[in-house]
């Protein structure tokens, strides 16, 4: 019954925060005003890089339409999802597993000069596991996972908005 009432909670809070117009705060505003910025992945399925794209374009940042056409590059390498054992039951099977969630990425300007390089995003998260509720813990990790690729995302425009675009190379920071 506390399970219930817990994801019950959970829905209405994330419901509850959609309608009231919660957005992420503040897309990068220290590109240059009128600068294009074009997100890709080498994974063509990449959801993050769908993902940040809608959030960006919908937070006022002007997207290209194609690398060639923009002032920025934002390239996904790598995205992964896994998941690891962390504490086991008395029958040895698993009780409890991390979530882990992450991906790889650069920026570029359209001169090539790299203004990030190989930066690395992770979120986890930890999933209490029980046998007999097999569905609701498979549902549970789905929602995990939004959450994570959500704050995944969050965490990447971040790190997008503290990068000097104007600093000297000499002077920049990875």
């Amino acid at each position: 019954m506390k399970k219930i009432l817990a994801r019950t909670l959970g829905v209405l809070i994330v419901i509850s925060l959609t309608a009231c117009g919660w957005h992420l705060r503040g897309a990068p505003k220290n590109f240059p005003p009128g600068s294009q910025l074009y997100i890709t992945a080498e994974d063509p399925r990449s959801g993050i890089a769908e993902e940040l794209t809608r959030l960006l374009r919908s937070g006022g940042i002007p997207m290209a339409e194609s690398p060639s056409l923009a002032d920025y590059v934002l390239t996904i390498h790598k995205e992964d999802e896994r998941r690891r054992t962390v504490a086991v039951d008395a029958k040895g099977r698993a009780a409890e597993y991390e979530l882990i969630t992450s991906a790889l990425y650069s920026v570029a300007d359209s001169s090539g000069r790299v203004l990030l390089n190989n930066a690395e995003a992770d979120v986890y998260r930890t999933l209490e596991w029980d046998d007999n509720e097999v569905v609701s813990k498979g549902e549970e990790e789905l929602l995990l996972r939004e959450e994570m690729r959500r704050e995944l995302i969050g965490r990447i425009i971040d790190r997008l908005r503290r990068i000097d675009v104007g600093a000297p190379l000499e002077e920049r920071s990875y």
